[in-house]
């Protein structure tokens, strides 16, 4: 599908914290199946915001309703506080999306397609044209015949072809579907990017957890068509209050039982101790004192594939 279109203007600036999509008791039913039921989730402005969950859970029906491509059965979508049933126009104005893959005329290069684009659309100059392109990377290339470009500069021409219009939300289906590993790097830098230098939130659903985890502030999981969880992640998450560590010491039984009290277990002959940081360092320098050998402290990090297999009771997102 292409990108959505929209009339110029619609940006909204990062220090503008309110929700860009509120959804409330979004449900979606085909026959006598639920495939949404009521889900309620708000999408900060100025954001990558993930959207996880196995294959079937809803992910795209949840986007198809976002965009105006699927109704729903119960509830609403406010985009920008303006309904998506009520007042499609005026919601879509703030949109650009590419649901499955972008689809452009092959035999016209980029930069024609994109013009294409924009005569569609009041208000985008060629100033603008020359700026998606620039931050989308494709200045090189962005003369020459899309029929050969690389799956990843198709997407990136899709992203510039979505943003031209300065949408506040862009929205995207598994934009990282057959991207090789430096195509995915270069879609997440991209991603980031946009959401830092032009206040657009990114709304995003993938499946790989490992480029989520590094590409977004925060995620939703969804199961069998039911948020589960919203969660921050990565440096956004900020220190708990209490770590989990794993001393490596010469004589682990020897440092549980001078431990003996605090807490300390063994696991896998590692010491392990979960505490403040400063009662980390109070244990490290008893060890030491002791004359036990430390080797290494390692803090132990639940990933994002840790937390969603916890929250998912184990199912798989592929």
């Amino acid at each position: 599908m292409t990108p959505s279109s929209a009339p110029a203007g619609a940006q909204v600036p990062p220090s503008d914290r309110q929700p860009v999509v509120r959804m409330q008791g979004v449900t979606k039913r085909i026959g006598k199946r639920t495939i949404i039921d009521n889900l309620t989730l708000e999408v900060p402005s100025g954001e990558v915001f993930g959207f996880l969950g196995p294959n079937g859970s809803g992910k795209t029906t949840t986007i198809r309703m976002m965009v105006g491509l699927m109704k729903l059965s119960q509830g609403e979508i406010f985009i920008r506080e303006h309904s998506i049933t009520g007042a499609y126009e005026q919601a879509i104005r703030y949109v650009g999306a590419i649901v499955e893959n972008p689809e452009m005329y092959k035999y016209l290069t980029g930069y024609q397609n994109l013009l294409h684009f924009a005569r569609m659309i009041p208000g985008i100059t060629k100033q603008r044209i020359d700026e998606v392109v620039q931050l989308v990377g494709l200045g090189a290339r962005i003369h020459d015949k899309v029929k050969t470009y690389s799956l990843g500069m198709r997407q990136r021409l899709g992203v510039a072809q979505a943003i031209m219009h300065k949408p506040a939300l862009l929205i995207l289906d598994e934009p990282t579907n057959g991207l090789d590993p430096a195509g995915i790097r270069e879609l997440r830098d991209y991603l980031r990017q946009l959401a830092r230098e032009e206040g657009i939130t990114v709304f995003v659903s993938s499946h790989l957890l490992s480029e989520m985890e590094l590409m977004c502030d925060r995620v939703a999981i969804i199961q069998n068509g039911r948020l589960i969880d919203v969660r921050q992640i990565g440096q956004h998450q900020g220190e708990l209050a209490l770590t989990k560590v794993f001393f490596e010491v010469d004589q682990p039984q020897a440092a549980l039982e001078l431990l003996t009290g605090l807490g300390a277990v063994l696991e896998g002959g590692m010491l392990t101790f979960e505490g403040e940081r400063e009662q980390i360092a109070a244990v490290n320098s008893t060890l030491v004192q002791a004359g036990l050998k430390v080797y290494g402290i390692r803090k132990h990090t639940k990933t994002l594939e840790d937390q969603f297999l916890e929250v998912t009771g184990g199912e798989r997102i592929v």
